[in-house]
């Protein structure tokens, strides 16, 4: 196959970023050159991949969007998503463009991926920028007359009514959610020569060529219009990552007690959101638990339980999801998408705490699915002893998780995404997929 260049585009958010690290390592082990226009932080695991890294120079790299969002389960949640996409998302749209606009004219490039959240792909592509995809990493946002907005975690509902539900709320979150964001866009692509679009952030930010779901419909809500050019491609995995296993590694493989994952994620350091009330509702439980501490330090873990672990906890800072969801019989998370759609392809349920950011559409999916129990708002002990028991012990919830364990199975996002991306280098037109829809509507 003849080498083709690819261009790579992602939004300084850690798992926005990183999420795209095993298609430009398939990419790249394909022999096809890859560039990647990034925050300067990631530059490192960038090369590490076999991918040329581009700074920001207009543009602005921000830390994630921590400064911008609301704290888990706090009722500032939905201001804060309003704020970060507006001031940050959004915001920022002319120096992106500004910044590939110059990236391309010294380095011709076949096809360009985002992530789902880079708005400025669109603008760029109408000012003659290339054919780009899209990698969404988060929930489906395409909004469907079967489907509700998305940003307030609501769940389906069928009929005559839900479809009228469904519209009413879709105008009021555009306005009420989405209405600054809107206006920024269109003052950005004023400022570029664009006409104004009646489209929604989450539409500009689609791309109408190829779109890569990382994960399968059993997940996403049923719709009768599914866009031709999205495809699911299952859960997005790691790139394999040298590391040494913690010093307990063997002790958690060798213990006979179910075992729990809490993870705290990549935004935040406060383990007073998710780890502290976990710990303290388990403890005297008879389980053993795992803790990822993310942003946070295994220090301050330690610091906050008196100095010292009890015996029935384990903790590092990070561990690949794949390694140690082979182990563990339930997974506590904040709800981020990556470690969500892993957990369903181990076919482990969980416990999913918090609508900050997007977490409560992705809880809201969880709870969809039958995989597991959403807890919207705060974390309390009493709250987390009585959830984490009920996805260890209930069968239903063992069997939904099985179902999408199966559906996952056999999928391989990094390919599967090399082999459609290469398509559109290749053609320079829309790559639809095969069959039209993979929802079933029959019930």
């Amino acid at each position: 196959m003849a080498e083709l260049t690819f261009l790579l585009a992602s939004t300084p958010i850690t798992a926005h970023t990183i999420n795209l690290l095993p298609i430009a390592a398939r990419l790249a082990q394909r022999g096809h050159r890859v560039h990647w226009y990034a925050a300067s932080r990631f530059h490192h695991r960038i090369r590490a991949v076999g991918a040329e890294p581009h700074a920001f120079v207009e543009a602005t790299e921000f830390d994630d969007l921590a400064a911008a969002y609301g704290g888990a389960g706090s009722p500032q949640a939905i201001a804060g998503l309003r704020r970060g996409f507006a001031e940050q998302l959004v915001g920022d749209v002319r120096g992106r463009v500004a910044d590939l606009e110059t990236l391309t004219a010294r380095l011709p490039v076949d096809a360009v991926l985002t992530d789902a959240m880079f708005v400025a792909a669109r603008s760029w592509h109408e000012r003659g920028g290339p054919v780009w995809a899209t990698l969404g990493d988060g929930p489906l946002s395409y909004a469907d007359a079967d489907t509700p907005p998305y940003g307030p975690g609501m769940l389906p509902m069928r009929g005559r009514e839900g479809r009228r539900r469904n519209r009413v709320t879709t105008r009021l979150s555009q306005r009420l959610i989405w209405g600054p964001a809107s206006t920024r866009l269109n003052a950005a692509r004023h400022d570029l020569g664009l006409v104004a679009t009646d489209r929604s952030v989450f539409g500009e930010a689609t791309s109408p060529y190829l779109h890569l779901q990382a994960c399968v419909p059993e997940f996403e809500y049923p719709r009768r219009r599914l866009p031709d050019q999205i495809h699911f491609v299952g859960a997005v995995r790691a790139c394999p990552d040298p590391m040494a296993l913690p010093s307990w590694w063997a002790d958690l493989v060798a213990d006979d007690r179910p075992a729990v994952l809490v993870s705290q994620g990549t935004l935040r350091p406060d383990l007073d959101e998710l780890v502290l009330p976990t710990l303290a509702g388990l403890a005297g439980q008879g389980v053993q638990v795992v803790v990822t501490t993310g942003a946070a330090e295994v220090s301050q873990l330690r610091r906050a339980m008196g100095g010292t672990l009890p015996e029935w906890v384990r903790a590092a800072r990070w561990i690949p999801y794949d390694l140690v969801l082979e182990h563990v019989d339930a997974f506590v998370t904040n709800g981020g998408y990556t470690g969500v759609t892993l957990a369903l392809a181990h076919g482990v349920p969980m416990v999913q705490v918090g609508s900050s950011e997007e977490k409560a559409e992705i809880g809201a999916r969880i709870a969809w699915s039958g995989t597991g129990v959403r807890l919207r708002w705060r974390a309390t002990p009493h709250r987390m002893r009585t959830a984490v028991h009920r996805v260890l012990t209930d069968r239903w919830i063992h069997a939904q998780a099985a179902r999408l364990q199966r559906a996952m199975t056999g999928h391989d996002a990094a390919g599967e995404s090399a082999d459609l991306l290469t398509t559109l280098a290749t053609t320079q037109a829309p790559v639809t997929r095969c069959p039209p829809n993979p929802f079933d509507l029959s019930a």
